[in-house]
């Protein structure tokens, strides 16, 4: 029998491969479509937790003793989260009140935020059985210390101490009637430690001097609940939020406390008067650390330094302290004040055990940075021509900036995402 060959057509397993190949393929495409829809939609709901974790660990930088830390961190969390949509639909299933969205961690000061949605379309997956998949974002922040602040202005100011009451110069009684604070002198010659302003040459000055009995320490520092127990009324001051402090002086009857505040910069270029005066009216900021040293000097010709700080008041001129509601009244920032208002600024506070005779070597070094509200003064006329001294209300913390580190100070906090 003669051999033969039997030939058979390629081309329908040709055409079948290519089918299955191009099935394939844009399933392939399309399943990549869906994933990248996915992981966008995944990335706008972390950057929403993110923001809204972050605005609720903002809640702890708040100085004011009566913060109710917990419901400010929910209402900032749920704020901020509804900034932010996810594939075009705004994030509006948080609440304040729902405790499985915002966790608020209180003693370590950390917000957790929880997002999700059951069911997000996919385009092509419902080809293989899934019409939608479900999508959660979660993020945690709280707050560190640091040891860096921003925008520091050039004035340098003894953290507050144990001062024992005692005879200065065998006129000046100091903390006569041991409350632990400074009090003003009225121009009715009050002296009763009634809240206001100091007028010019009058009031308590202090001095640090440890062979009297002055003691410093972490514990006595403001912020602290040190003086918690001293006063009444108004005068009353949890954490020393609210409490008056003296930035600087500027008549001769005061040089006891003139020689406590100094001006300060990265370096002597930035000690003189006009150049503080600059700083102090917000024409340059500086940036500051703990343990770093710093050109000093004591205080600076008074009188571009008076106009400097009138200039600065008159940023917000018809803002004043409200000592009953620790609060600011009139400002032209409204209830924003706080963040917004030109008389909230950050000074450098040193150590008075070491600086009380002067900065070594005309250098200084810090321990802490606090927030303060610059006071209305209690004279008239020109800018230059008040001689009341600069006090302020002292705010608490400042939020730091820069990397963070090992604890260098009570006051210094930053935001951190840690999740």
């Amino acid at each position: 029998m003669r051999g033969f060959k039997v030939v058979r057509s390629e081309r329908g397993v040709t055409l079948a491969l290519m089918a299955v190949v191009i099935f394939l393929t844009l399933a392939l495409s399309a399943l990549a479509i869906d994933y990248g829809m996915i992981k966008s939609a995944k990335a706008e709901a972390q950057r929403a937790v993110d923001a809204a974790a972050l605005a609720g660990a903002s809640s702890f930088i708040i100085a004011d003793p009566s913060t109710n830390y917990d419901s400010v961190a929910r209402s900032r969390a749920v704020e901020y989260a509804a900034k932010h949509t996810v594939r075009n639909v705004a994030i509006d299933t948080m609440s304040e009140t729902t405790h499985d969205s915002v966790f608020v961690d209180i003693p370590n000061q950390i917000v957790k935020v929880n997002w999700g949605r059951p069911a997000i379309g996919l385009w092509f997956g419902r080809m293989f059985g899934s019409a939608s998949m479900g999508l959660t974002a979660t993020a945690s922040a709280h707050v560190e210390l640091t040891s860096t602040a921003t925008c520091v202005k050039p004035v340098a100011i003894p953290d507050m101490w144990d001062n024992r009451p005692h005879i200065v110069g065998g006129k000046e009684i100091e903390d006569a009637n041991g409350d632990h604070v400074w009090n003003y002198v009225d121009g009715t010659g009050r002296g009763d430690g009634t809240v206001g302003q100091w007028d010019e040459g009058e009031g308590e000055p202090w001095t640090f001097d440890p062979s009297l009995g002055d003691n410093y320490s972490a514990t006595s520092g403001y912020g602290t609940n040190f003086r918690d127990n001293w006063g009444t009324g108004a005068w009353h001051k949890t954490s020393d939020y609210g409490r008056q402090i003296m930035l600087t002086t500027f008549s001769p009857k005061d040089s006891d406390v003139e020689s406590m505040y100094y001006s300060w910069g990265t370096n002597s270029d930035y000690t003189n008067a006009d150049s503080v005066a600059a700083a102090i009216r917000g024409s340059r900021c500086q940036e500051a650390g703990t343990a770093t040293n710093y050109a000093a000097a004591n205080g600076g010709k008074i009188g571009p330094i008076q106009a400097a700080w009138g200039d600065l008041i008159n940023q917000d001129p018809s803002a004043q302290w409200n000592d009953n509601t620790n609060s600011v009244d009139n400002s032209s920032y409204g209830s924003d004040w706080l963040n917004d208002s030109p008389r909230v600024i950050v000074v450098a506070l040193y150590n008075p055990s070491i600086y009380a005779t002067g900065p070594s070597a005309n250098t200084l070094q810090f321990i802490n940075f606090a927030k303060v509200w610059v006071d209305q003064r209690p004279c008239s006329g020109p800018p230059g021509s008040c001689k009341a001294p600069i006090t302020a209300r002292f705010l608490g913390y400042v939020t730091g900036s820069g990397a963070s580190g090992a604890p260098v100070g009570t006051l210094i906090k930053h935001l951190v995402l840690i999740k």
